[in-house]
């Protein structure tokens, strides 16, 4: 896969690249602390972020999602580090952040 393909993905980048860097494990308790900072108080990121995981869903399998996480050179490995494959893993995600946006729509 070429790796110009992640330039449609500015924020799976970000996630993956960024937050879930190689490091992550040193600056981070778990993948849900990871995620909460990321999301919970970040409504515009999470929009943009939720738009690319949707395609990104559309677009490509589990093993072609696995390697797009590793092409932003993550060291998160959903497999090993949230138990799921990595196209289950997105569909977690998606779902974690559509219950915020709902959450957050009847806080208004």
């Amino acid at each position: 896969m070429d790796k110009n393909v992640l330039l449609r993905f500015p924020e799976f980048e970000q996630l993956m690249g960024g937050a879930f860097n190689q490091d992550w494990r040193d600056e981070w308790s778990s993948e849900n602390e990871v995620l909460s900072e990321l999301l919970d108080d970040y409504p515009t990121y999470r929009l943009r972020l939720l738009a690319e995981l949707v395609s990104i869903q559309a677009k490509y399998d589990s093993a072609e999602i696995g390697e797009l996480i590793q092409m932003c050179g993550s060291g998160f490995i959903p497999e090993q580090d949230a138990g799921v494959s990595a196209g289950k893993w997105i569909g977690e995600l998606i779902e974690r952040i559509e219950q915020l946006q709902i959450r957050a729509s009847k806080s208004r």
